[in-house]
C-alpha cells in the first residue's frame, strides 16, 4: 500500500510540473538572417527626385470629333471634351483616384496609361473641375486638374454619325427606285437589291455549273472526240475547196515578199560585214598615219566611220551601260557630222574646243581640213564600194561643204588685200596719160 501511495504522489507531482512548464512563456529564437539580408529601400540621398516629380503627362488625342484634350498647364491642368479622357504617363502608377463624384479613373496596361471616364451629367451646364490623384510605388503622389466639357456625348451616336454619308446615299437611291425615303424604305430597297442579285447569281451559276459538268463528262468520252475531229475535218475540207485559192494566193504573195525582204537583209549584212573588215588605213586618202589618230577615237574601219560620222556616239555610264534621259530616250555623246554644222564661226579653235574632232586636230596631229577629208574619203568608199549611199550620202555632202568653207576661209585669210598688196609703179608720160592705159 505504501508503495502504491508513493507512486500516486510521484505521478501527481510530475503532472503538475508538466502543466506549469506548458503555461510558462516559451523562449523565442531571434533569426538575424532576415535582418542581415534585408535591403534598406530608403534612399540614402534624400534629395533624389521622386516619381511624381519626374512625371510627364501626355494627352492622348484620338482622331474623333467628339473627343479632345487641350493643355491648360503641362502635367498639371487640362481641358477635356467628351465622355472620357486618356493620358500617357512617363512614370508608371500603382493606382489612380478621382475624389469628386461623377467621374471614375482606371489604370490601363502596365500603369503608363490612365483613363478618366465621366458620367453624362459630369460637366454640368458649362464645365466642372475634377482632380485625378496619382499614387506611385515610391509613395509619392501627383494631382491633375481636369476641366470636363460636353460629357453627355453618346459614343454610339458619334460612331453612327460617321455613316451619315452612306445613309444619305442609300436613301437617295431608294427614292430614285420608287421606295420611300425612310429607314423602312431604305431597308426594303437594300433587300430588293439583294434578292435580285441572289436570283441572278443562282440562275447563271446553276446553268454554268451544269454546262461545265456536261463538258467534262463529254471530254471523257472517246466518241465525243471522234465526232469533234470529224466535224472539224469536214469543215476544213469544205472551206479549202471553196476558198482555198485565196489562201494559196496569199501564201504565195507573203512568201515572195518575205523572200525579197530576206534577200535585201542578207545583202545589207554582207555589205556591212565587208565594210567592218575594211581597215581605215587601207583607204588611200587616209593612210596609216592618220588612221593611227582615228584609232584613238575608236574608229578603225569604214563601218566605224559610218557609225561615228553619220549616226553619232551613244553616251555610256561608268558601268558601260547605255545612258538614258528622264524621258527614256538614249543620250548621245555627239551626233557626228550634224554637230559640226552648228559650229559658228567655223574655225580651228572652235573645232578644237566645241566638237568631237578636238582630240584629232590638236597641235602636232591632223589639220582640220585633213580630218574632214578623211571622213569624206571613208564615206565615199562606203557609198561606192558597199552601196550604202542611202546612209552616208547626206553626211558626205555636209562634210564636203564644211571642208570647202574651212579651206575658203583659210585661203581668204592668206589672200592679198588692198592693204597688203603691192602697189603698181604708175608712170605718166608728158601727155599726162598713164602708161598701159586704154
Amino acid at each position: 500500500m505504501l508503495c502504491i501511495a508513493l507512486l500516486l504522489v510521484t505521478s501527481a507531482v510530475g503532472a503538475l510540473a508538466t502543466a506549469a512548464a506548458a503555461d510558462a512563456p516559451q523562449p523565442t529564437i531571434q533569426d538575424n538572417s532576415s535582418d542581415e539580408n534585408t535591403t534598406d529601400t530608403t534612399p540614402e540621398d534624400s534629395d533624389a527626385p521622386t516619381q511624381a516629380e519626374m512625371l510627364r503627362v501626355t494627352p492622348d488625342n484620338p482622331e474623333k470629333e467628339y473627343l479632345s484634350i487641350e493643355t491648360e498647364s503641362s502635367d498639371e491642368a487640362y481641358n477635356t471634351s467628351g465622355p472620357y479622357a486618356t493620358f500617357s504617363l512617363s512614370e508608371p502608377v500603382q493606382s489612380v483616384r478621382v475624389g469628386q463624384s461623377g467621374a471614375d479613373a482606371t489604370v490601363l496596361g502596365d500603369g503608363s496609361v490612365v483613363r478618366v471616364e465621366y458620367d453624362e451629367d459630369a460637366a454640368g451646364e458649362n464645365a466642372s473641375l475634377y482632380t485625378a490623384e496619382l499614387f506611385f510605388a515610391d509613395g509619392s503622389e501627383h494631382q491633375i486638374d481636369l476641366y470636363a466639357h460636353d460629357t453627355d456625348v453618346s459614343l454610339e451616336a458619334a460612331e453612327y454619325a460617321e455613316y451619315g454619308g452612306l445613309i444619305d446615299y442609300v436613301t437617295e437611291q431608294a427614292g430614285g427606285e420608287g421606295f420611300e425615303t425612310t429607314p423602312e424604305g431604305a431597308q426594303a430597297y437594300v433587300e430588293h437589291k439583294e434578292e435580285r442579285a441572289d436570283l441572278f447569281d443562282h440562275m447563271f451559276s446553276e446553268h454554268v455549273m451544269m454546262f461545265l459538268t456536261l463538258l467534262m463528262m463529254a471530254a471523257r468520252n472517246f466518241v465525243t472526240w471522234v465526232v469533234a475531229i470529224a466535224i472539224i475535218a469536214g469543215l476544213a475540207i469544205y472551206f479549202e475547196r471553196k476558198h482555198g485559192w485565196i489562201l494559196r494566193l496569199q501564201q504565195m504573195a507573203e512568201s515572195r515578199a518575205e523572200l525579197m525582204r530576206e534577200a535585201v537583209r542578207q545583202d545589207y549584212e554582207e555589205r556591212r560585214n565587208a565594210a567592218a573588215k575594211h581597215s581605215l588605213e587601207d583607204v588611200s586618202e587616209v593612210g596609216p598615219n592618220a588612221a593611227r589618230y582615228w584609232r584613238e577615237l575608236g574608229v578603225e574601219t569604214v563601218d566605224d566611220m559610218i557609225e561615228v560620222a553619220c549616226k553619232g556616239v551613244i553616251s555610256l555610264t561608268e558601268e558601260g551601260r547605255i545612258n538614258y534621259d528622264e524621258n527614256g530616250n538614249v543620250v548621245y555623246a555627239h551626233h557626228g557630222v550634224d554637230d559640226l554644222k552648228d559650229v559658228d564661226p567655223l574655225t580651228l579653235d572652235q573645232l578644237r574646243s566645241q566638237t568631237w574632232l578636238g582630240p584629232l586636230i590638236l597641235e602636232g596631229r591632223l589639220a582640220p581640213t585633213t580630218a574632214l577629208s578623211n571622213i569624206e574619203s571613208a564615206l565615199l568608199v562606203a557609198e561606192k564600194e558597199y552601196n550604202r549611199g542611202n546612209e552616208v550620202r547626206d553626211a558626205r555632202r555636209t562634210v564636203s561643204e564644211l571642208n570647202a568653207r574651212l579651206r575658203g576661209q583659210r585661203d581668204f585669210e592668206d589672200a592679198e588685200t588692198s592693204s597688203n598688196a603691192a602697189r603698181p609703179n604708175r608712170r605718166t608720160d608728158y601727155s599726162g596719160a598713164a602708161t598701159g592705159g586704154d
